[in-house]
């Protein structure tokens, strides 16, 4: 007997390309920084004589907001604050650092004369004149005038601080620049000028 085989064709695995996803870059946004500036100039207040503006170096301008930013005049009593966010903002300056060389016996003479009547004051002399915060010039401004002057430990009122107009400024949002956010230093006691 005669055996027959026959032969099953069985299936065998090949190999085939899958495609696998490539990851696209998306565009996605990326907020630009604020550049917008706000630029001033701080001057003495309180001239008598020349020169007739004197630029006031060193004053530090803080802007609180988010962020919070800091600028320093220079020589030219310019500042320049940058890179605002998109809230509101309030820019106050402030100075510090001995003064008593700039607050002189004389300032005290001056208050104690006007106290007296033998002399009169501008405005702004009066304004740094009254050292005591109590809306009038009298000896005691004088005498706190004085005591600051000579370097006494004892009580001087606001002798020797700045003091600035206006106290500060408020912005809803800086977006674009604003220039010409002028200040004018007045130097507490420096009746004289």
């Amino acid at each position: 007997s005669v055996t027959i085989t026959t032969a099953t064709p069985t299936a065998t695995p090949t190999m085939t390309s899958t495609s696998t996803p490539v990851p696209t870059s998306t565009a996605t946004s990326t907020p630009t920084p604020n550049i917008s500036t706000i630029r001033g100039t701080v001057t003495y207040g309180n001239l008598v004589g020349n020169p007739p503006i004197r630029p006031v170096s060193n004053v530090t301008l803080n802007a609180v907001g988010n962020p919070n930013l800091t600028a320093t005049t220079n020589t030219e009593g310019v500042y320049t604050l940058q890179g605002f966010g998109l809230g509101a903002y309030t820019v106050v300056p402030s100075k510090t650092g001995d003064t008593r060389g700039e607050v002189s016996s004389f300032d005290s003479g001056l208050a104690a004369r006007f106290s007296a009547g033998i002399i009169g004051l501008t405005p702004t002399q009066k304004v740094v004149a009254d050292v005591s915060g109590d809306g009038s010039i009298n000896s005691l401004d004088a005498a706190y005038i004085g005591r600051f002057a000579v370097g006494s430990s004892l009580e001087h009122g606001s002798a020797g601080t700045w003091i600035f107009v206006p106290v500060n400024r408020m912005y809803p949002s800086v977006l674009n620049d604003i220039f010409g956010q002028d200040y004018v230093a007045l130097l507490m006691g420096a009746v004289s000028g």
